[in-house]
């Protein structure tokens, strides 16, 4: 088993029917898990119900027990380590599940995951508790049992209908009961194995090794499944579903073989139905039959893996165990062998068990009919707690999810619908994802609609799924899709019948997002017209809904790039001036990357982009805000609550505040005018910090609505107690630039991010987990939302909680001089309202600022700015009225909605200097690159207080390059399409300067990819080393976020990790530099270009290190001096042992004078050791590396398992590792000296793989 993250929280059961008896027909079915038993009188000699569970993993597992009816175990989650067995007792008419936990990490209490994380397990989590009061999260292999059904009979399955994490076997206890003692054991004990590497051989005897295998014995023997081979149980679940699929070229994008890629021995997989929720996968809605839901590719697999297990909403008679109740269970985990098939090879035994309860057949389908029609709800509605209904709404409860978009809810009881309902009706949503086709808006013919795969989505990603348009990121086929912009389209969807709305109950339709001029109809009529992708909308359709009748719900979507270019023409006395893309999109609220960057295709979409939904209710809860201070002493935090209402009935709203499952607050007050608000204090809260400076302890504040004493609507925000400030005090410089967390200055590198797929509805959480799990690991600190994308899903922030990744986040406005007339200011008013209150709750997000660049453009064309003026009317009348959005409009919306994060006006600004002054706010250093066009070596002494963009251009890998180069004979560094996947202007002679200054040029792909990859990771190495040395000189510099992180696309561009997320070795060299402890050592910059490639007689050097621990830190430092041609050392090394580390700054070490003329090139070698363990490295070499000789270095790149040995006779410069698919490189593009061995951590790796590709500079 290997820990990884997995997608978000999912709904976890699914509602079937299921058979009594085997034989019973299956329409007439109830599952036995969704029937309340009563309770039976004792029928055993014993007096006590066994649960045991045993663990014969190899290694530690942690079982869950969910309790439905009766009494549980006394302890419903704990570890079991292998060859334990945990012995628990339940009552005799017990209902619930027992599941397998993997990987697991809880804090010192149980309370909460370590770390203060969301999630505790890989698999199997119960909302990151030891002890569980939920069932586990999917995908999950359960255990489910009805000890009493009330019919004298026992139930019980193994059911994978939510997923398989754990092979697991079921062994009955039969209790000395008379009854059960003469059953054979052969019959009653299911097992399912499908994990590969803990299968046993085809014809496999246990018993000659254990005589009693599973309560089983040679008189006795479990029939195997004899089919399954290594093969088939490595590759039964469908590619999609596993739940960390390996990385594969073209993940999610394009349909690539995925046949011969290392799939990992531990592979938990996702039911269709769990991982997609559609009615067809989960037998809801019209599919709710028999005959008209069928099963799919994932139960097909199951039933061949494991033929005793529930793999299918209608496959009951051939995976219940019914038995005569009266018995005790075992649980194994991992229990051994084969999967058995009991019930197929022994139907008419099993038959005839059932019939030895001697039930009643009459009675029993009388019972199961009035059941069912107790439960008749059940097919069409599930209760969710967990699932997100509106942007910040983890936890909506009570809350029914209708199909037909939604899942049913497996094991739902009839009590949970209670008569109160009648009074009180809790929110019902209708996800709108299924069931929508499209078309060209002016296309009249009758096959012109076509179905759309799912809601969200755009037009292109439709458009792809019929073939109608090629893929836009292949070759040049961008130039193909370009049409589709200047056409209108419509979205259509026949909404679920309604009843009439009675007892104040509303009917509202909720739009999350419209991309971008969209007019909603609802049976012809006009319900909304809306012109800004970034504002989601309500509409009250409760009078236009046809109760119990068809309605037609149609989204008309024009053309924004034409309806851009009206809108400017319609205001020529506007300066329409700016950088990247037509400056129409100016006159649009619209991701402006859309209309093309210097990093991104020209794809302009539209379509319904975020989700849709149809809600019923009679009151909700609107919004939850949570306003709050610390004491100085940081010992408590107190503030208020508040919740916004809809809906007349509401009476009362009942705050809660919860650490884990500890309530720390409770407190309810009656809603007047709208409104309930309630004051809250909390004595020693658990802080928020970023990660690398403390832990991330989430607290739940749920605020939960009631009306006639019944709670109708719950929405639940996680946030985390901190105190966040930026530090802009004068000093002898200017004025600071930083950020302080909970009174700890925290220097803030890390990265800008840009979307991370031009079209954005594809992008998964997994997907942005990864992205943002790759900053964690790199010792990244703060992400920068830029101001030309989006304003980010709620997973972004969710997950920049959960790590501890301080977010900037622009407003979204980019390289423009934006307009100002009346209609658009309401409408960017709106915008930015909207969703400063939907993110206010994230501890991550740290700063607004006004826009990304704008202040550029002002100065660039000479707009009127004068900083003096202070009236903001007197704004509008000049020629750069946007000032009155970045200094008006914007600053009040953060200080009405969020007034506890700073407002910045924009990226770069300081106090209405001109931008690239370096004394004060921040700056965005282009001379590197752009610009001037400087060495990268001086790269730390351009910049300023806080460096918010810089950066240099890097091919990505060859296979990304393969991916999209669709002609071979295109596979050369000049030609006509790569040169179509760069978008930056001037890019040929930029990368072309850069290279021919410092290296000896390539002409082969893979060399020249190599040389640009080293080329930015050189130039990001000397930026965040030596400004990290100035962070701990009085803080000049206060952070840098390299320009970019990620692309929309696969491309060449500034990104440090590829769009197929393929590390660049620049993320290496970052991570090196921003590590916890870094040693840095570097001679005086000489440019060679200036003087006529004169050496200088003498270059000084310096060593210093950053720390940025906050205790004491006791280290040694080494610094040797090493022949480049040679690989001797020079001179005597230098060593200074026992340095105390400056906290949280820098430790200047040692400082000396290099003699060009007597000694010859050399490189300085610098080392620390903390505790007696290297922790950091770093070498300096002559400038430019071209000059030196890199033939014959002695290189040794040894594999062995999960590490790489590397070592080398003579200095080696930039040695990097292949980049492969489900392949994990602790390190790469590394320095190797002589007397230096380094051992580097690999995952991944199979036994069977061929070792890593590696190559370095001057090697062919």
């Amino acid at each position: 088993m290997r820990s990884s993250s997995r997608t978000g929280w999912v709904s976890q059961y699914l509602c079937v029917a299921l058979l009594f008896l085997s034989h019973i027909s299956l329409v007439d079915g109830v599952h036995h898990m969704a029937v309340k038993a009563p309770r039976r009188l004792n029928r055993r000699k014993l007096d006590i119900t066994p649960l045991l569970v045993t663990n014969n993993c190899p290694e530690d597992i942690w079982p869950g027990i969910s309790t439905q009816t009766g009494n549980g175990p006394a302890t419903n989650g704990f570890k079991l380590s292998p060859g334990e067995t945990k012995n628990q007792t339940v009552s005799e008419d017990w209902q619930g599940r027992v599941w397998g936990r993997t990987n697991c990490s809880f804090n010192d209490d149980g309370s909460g995951p370590a770390n203060g994380r969301g999630r505790a397990c890989y698999s199997g989590d119960c909302n990151g508790i030891l002890n569980c009061q939920v069932g586990g999260d999917v995908p999950v292999s359960l255990a489910e049992f009805t000890l009493d059904a009330g019919d004298g009979h026992t139930y019980y399955d193994i059911s994978l209908v939510d997923g398989y994490n754990l092979p697991l076997a079921m062994v009955l206890q039969p209790l000395e009961n008379v009854t059960l003692d003469d059953i054979p054991p052969n019959l009653t004990n299911p097992s399912c194995q499908g994990t590969s590497g803990l299968l046993a051989p085809q014809g496999y005897d246990p018993y000659s090794e254990y005589p009693n295998f599973l309560r089983t014995n040679t008189s006795y023997p479990l029939p195997w499944e004899g089919n399954v081979d290594q093969d088939k149980i490595s590759r039964w679940c469908p590619w999609d579903l596993q739940q960390s699929p390996p990385d594969k070229p073209g993940d999610g994008v394009y349909p690539y073989p995925d046949d011969n890629i290392q799939r990992p021995s531990f592979n938990p997989c996702f039911s269709a139905c769990a991982k997609n929720n559609k009615p067809e996968d989960c037998c809801t809605g019209e599919y709710n039959s028999a005959s008209k839901c069928r099963p799919g590719d994932y139960s097909k697999n199951v039933k061949e893996v494991c033929p005793d297990a529930y793999s299918f909403a209608f496959d009951d008679q051939t995976s219940t165990f019914i038995i005569p109740s009266g018995a005790g269970f075992e649980v194994v985990f991992c229990p051994g062998a084969r999967s058995t098939n009991i019930l197929d090879t022994s139907m008419a035994e099993m038959q005839q068990l059932a019939q030895q309860g001697k039930v009643d057949h009459q009675k029993a389908r009388m019972m199961m009919e009035r059941r069912q029609q107790i439960l008749q709800p059940l097919p069409t509605t599930h209760s969710v707690s967990t699932t997100q209904l509106a942007h910040g709404d983890p936890n909506p409860a009570p809350v029914m999810i209708v199909s037909p978009s939604a899942g049913t809810s497996r094991g739902m009881r009839a009590a949970d619908h209670s008569n109160n309902m009648a009074k009180a009706q809790a929110l019902t949503v209708h996800r709108l994802s299924d069931g929508w086709t499209f078309k060209q808006a002016d296309d009249t013919a009758e096959d012109a609609w076509l179905s759309v795969k799912t809601v969200p989505t755009n037009v292109h990603l439709d458009l792809i799924e019929h073939g109608k348009i090629p893929d836009p990121f292949l070759g040049f086929n961008e130039l193909k899709a370009e049409w589709v912009a200047d056409k209108a389209w419509t979205y259509k969807a026949t909404l679920p019948k309604v009843e009439e709305a009675k007892h104040s109950t509303v009917h509202f339709l909720a739009f999350d997002g419209l991309d971008t001029f969209a007019t909603v109809k609802l049976n012809g009529k006009v319900i909304l017209e809306s012109d800004n992708m970034f504002i989601p909308h309500r509409v009250d359709v409760t009078k236009e809904l046809k109760p119990q009748a068809e309605n037609i719900l149609e989204i008309d979507f024009k053309s924004a790039r034409l309806e851009a270019i009206k809108i400017r023409e319609a205001h020529p006395e506007h300066t329409w001036v700016g950088f990247n893309g037509d400056m129409s999109r100016l006159a649009v609220r619209k991701a402006q990357y859309h209309w093309g960057w210097d990093w991104g295709p020209i794809l302009n979409t539209c379509g319904p982009w975020r989700e849709v939904r149809l809600e019923t209710y009679q009151a909700r809860v609107e919004d939850v805000r949570v306003d709050y201070k610390l004491d100085d002493g940081l010992k408590s935090v107190q503030g208020t609550i508040s919740a916004v209402v809809e809906g007349s009935s509401a009476k009362s709203v009942t705050f809660k505040v919860q650490d884990g499952n500890k309530q720390v607050f409770k407190e309810t007050a009656n809603v007047s005018d709208g409104v309930a608000k309630v004051d809250f204090h909390v004595n020693n809260p658990k802080l928020w910090y970023p990660h690398g400076y403390g832990q991330q302890p989430l607290y739940k504040v749920t605020a939960t609505v009631s009306t006639d004493e019944v709670d109708v609507h719950s929405i639940t925000r996680r946030t985390g107690f901190r105190k966040g400030e930026l530090v802009q005090e004068p000093d002898k410089i200017g004025k600071t630039f930083f950020f302080r967390i909970n009174g700890v200055d925290v220097f803030c590198g890390g990265s800008d991010w840009i979307p991370a797929d031009n079209f954005t509805p594809r992008i998964t959480e997994d997907k942005y987990r990864k992205w943002l799990e790759m900053m964690v690991d790199g010792y990244q600190v703060m992400i920068r939302v830029w101001g030309g994308g989006i304003w980010e899903e709620d997973i972004f922030y969710e997950l920049c909680d959960e790590l501890g990744i301080l977010v900037w986040q622009d407003f979204m406005f980019g390289c423009g001089n934006y307009p100002a007339f009346p209609e658009i200011l309401k409408s960017i008013k709106e915008e930015c309202i909207s969703n400063v209150a939907r993110l206010r709750h994230h501890p991550s997000l740290i700063i607004y600022a006004g826009n990304n660049e704008d202040y550029q453009v002002q100065e660039s064309f000479g707009l009127t700015y004068n900083y003096e003026d202070k009236d903001p009317e007197s704004w509008l009348k000049t020629d750069f009225p946007a000032r009155y959005i970045y200094e008006k409009i914007l600053p009040e919306a953060v200080a009405a909605e969020s007034p506890h994060i700073p407002y910045h006006p924009g990226s770069p600004w300081g106090d209405g200097l001109k931008t690239s002054n370096t004394t004060v706010g921040d700056m965005h250093q282009w001379n590197v690159w752009h610009g001037t066009q400087e060495k990268y070596q001086i790269f730390d002494t351009l910049g300023g207080r806080f460096n918010s963009e810089f950066g240099m251009e890097a091919f990505p890998h060859i296979d990304t390059i393969r991916y999209y180069c669709t002609d071979p004979t295109q596979l050369f560094p000049q030609s006509h399409m790569l040169d179509f996947h760069n978008k930056a202007d001037g890019h040929e002679r930029r990368i072309a300067t850069y290279l021919v200054e410092n290296f000896r040029t390539k002409t082969d792909l893979e060399a020249f990819i190599h040389l640009t990859q080293l080329s930015q990771a050189e130039a990001l190495m000397f930026g965040y080393r030596g400004w990290r040395r100035q962070w701990g000189q009085e803080r000049f510099c206060g952070g840098a976020l390299v320009w970019q992180l990620n692309d929309c696309w696969p491309v060449t561009s500034w990104s440090i990790v590829d769009y197929f997320q393929r590390k660049k070795p620049a993320y290496y060299a970052m991570r090196r530099v921003l590590a916890p402890i870094a040693v840095a050592v570097k001679r005086a910059h000489f440019d060679w270009s200036v003087v006529h490639a004169r050496v200088p007689s003498k270059s000084d050097f310096e060593l210093w290190v950053a720390c940025q621990k906050q205790e004491q830190v006791k280290a040694t430092v080494e610094l040797r001096f090493i022949s480049i041609k040679t690989g001797k050392e020079i001179k005597e090394k230098i060593v200074k042992k026992d340095i105390t580390l400056v906290q949280n700054g820098t430790t200047d070490v040692l400082s000396g004078t290099i003699d060009n003329v007597n000694e010859e090139p050399h490189v300085l070698a610098a080392r620390i050791w903390v505790d007696g363990e290297v922790v950091s490295r770093d070498v300096d070499w002559p400038q430019p590396l071209k000059y030196l000789d890199f033939g014959d270095r002695g290189l040794e790149v040894v594999p062995h398992g999960n590490t790489i040995l590397v070592k080398a006779d003579k200095p080696t410069k930039g040695l990097v590792f292949e980049e492969r698919s489900g392949v994990l490189v602790h390190d790469s593009a590394i320095d190797v000296v002589p007397g230096d061995e380094q051992v580097i951590k690999v995952r991944g790796l199979g036994k069977q793989d061929k070792p890593l590709k590696w190559r370095h500079l001057g090697k062919d």
